[in-house]
């Protein structure tokens, strides 16, 4: 019968990979290649930034490849957009090159975030129904492109978190975060009365252009009101983490991304030598890739695999488990549908820019809106011995729509199938997929 289950699952599966290749052959195939506007290969005369108010110019004029007197390309132009991008201080940034007698005068139009936004916060899960609240954002904090953001949230569950991170500048070489989360909540899937505390410190040393190392400390405490739930017997695991973090990240834009790759390598030693309650080793791998197909027809690829050395319940608290099924890892599923010690998830998405991302002025600040159709595909499993790889593998499939809106990136409305004897199931989430699947948020 579960047999049955899998193959009735996979075969809808199958149908939707076959119908959204269809889908992006004829559009691939009606592509018409626009022609070059730009003045490539003159040399920069002159570099003109537009638009900031907050922001210091020296500091835009820090992340630019482009330089007076170097050839501009295209490559330059695609760098100059990507960098100024990981400022996170900008809704829009556009580049123009003006062609003068002897060479070309490079145009930057910046269109700015406010420096302090108040906003409302959503969380919908599968695990806790919703909850809403406030957050704040200030950007420039101790440095230049620093940004102190904080949120809390009521309802399904509390939860309240602080972060300070500096992102990603060519000028440091470097990046660090300090990130704090509390939650108080009825996990179900487990049957516990949760409260934690999280902290996370990563700092970071770019390798490249495109490569980052990071050491990263974290340290989570667990409690528990039932015994039995955590590795103490107290009821709360204070459990100290290390490890190290590579990461890659080619994509044509860090808000919207359309084209390239970005990948997550992540390996933390949790307890142990270190101290506190569990001794075990995760290893998380995370690639995932944009192509586009044609000018508003795209493909997005998703796999995530985080394998955890020891035993479940004796080195790995049973909280510390995966579960798969529901809104962030195999839609058209039950939470909790297949659950291990380890988990492997993929999603292969078709997306069709219904309205294509565009910016809404406000007074002097500017926010970033559009809508996008969207097909997908899930395939998934959740396992501990050899056997339950492919025993537990599940699939699910559906369509929905993407809204991108200002500082939450994207809010996610699907309806998923799969499952045996279910109807098409909603599910609603912010941000990409990939990032919460990431994030143990289900």
């Amino acid at each position: 019968m579960i047999q049955g289950i899998h193959r009735r699952a996979r075969g809808h599966v199958l149908r939707l990979l076959f119908y959204l290749l269809a889908v992006a052959a004829a559009a691939h195939s009606q592509a018409v290649e626009s022609p070059e506007d730009y003045p490539y290969g003159k040399i920069v005369r002159d570099i003109r930034i537009r638009g900031l108010h907050n922001t210091k110019e020296s500091l835009v004029r820090s992340q630019l490849i482009s330089r007076i007197g170097c050839v501009y390309t295209k490559e330059t132009e695609k760098q100059d957009r990507r960098w100024l991008e990981r400022l996170k201080a900008f809704s829009s940034v556009r580049t123009d090159a003006m062609a003068v007698d002897d060479g070309v005068i490079l145009i930057i139009e910046i269109l700015e975030l406010p420096v302090f936004v108040p906003f409302p916060t959503l969380n919908v899960s599968s695990e806790n129904d919703a909850s809403g609240g406030f957050g704040a954002r200030l950007k420039n904090i101790l440095q230049e492109a620093g940004v102190l953001s904080g949120s809390a949230k009521f309802g399904g569950l509390t939860e309240a978190d602080l972060s300070l991170e500096a992102p990603w500048t060519r000028q440091t070489r470097g990046r660090y975060s300090i990130k704090y989360n509390y939650r108080d909540r009825i996990n179900r899937d487990d049957s516990f009365r949760e409260n934690s505390h999280e902290l996370d410190l990563k700092i970071g040393i770019s390798l490249h252009a495109d490569w980052m190392l990071s050491g990263r400390f974290g340290f989570l405490s667990m409690g528990s009101n039932i015994p039995g739930v955590t590795l103490s017997p107290g009821g709360r695991d204070n459990t100290p983490a290390l490890g190290a973090v590579l990461e890659y990240d080619g994509r044509d834009s860090l808000f919207n991304p359309r084209d390239g790759w970005q990948g997550i390598l992540d390996i933390t030693q949790n307890g142990g030598f270190l101290g506190g309650e569990g001794d075990f080793v995760t290893t998380r791998i995370d690639v995932r890739r944009y192509q586009p197909v044609a000018s508003r027809h795209g493909l997005v690829f998703f796999s995530y695999a985080a394998f955890q050395s020891g035993a479940v319940g004796e080195d790995v608290p049973e909280y510390r488990d995966y579960q798969i099924g529901g809104t962030n890892s195999v839609r058209g599923w039950d939470p909790n549908a297949r659950r291990g010690e380890n988990q492997f998830l993929n999603t292969l998405e078709y997306r069709f820019e219904l309205l294509p991302p565009r910016t809404l002025r406000i007074s002097k600040y500017s926010f970033p809106i559009g809508l996008q159709l969207a097909g997908f595909a899930d395939l998934g499993t959740a396992w501990s011995q050899g056997s339950g790889f492919t025993r537990n593998m599940i699939a699910g499939g559906g369509f929905g729509l993407r809204v991108i809106a200002p500082f939450v990136n994207v809010v996610r409305l699907d309806l998923g199938f799969g499952q045996t004897g279910a109807l098409l199931r909603p599910h609603i989430h912010l941000r990409e997929k990939a990032q919460y699947s990431r994030d143990r948020i289900r």
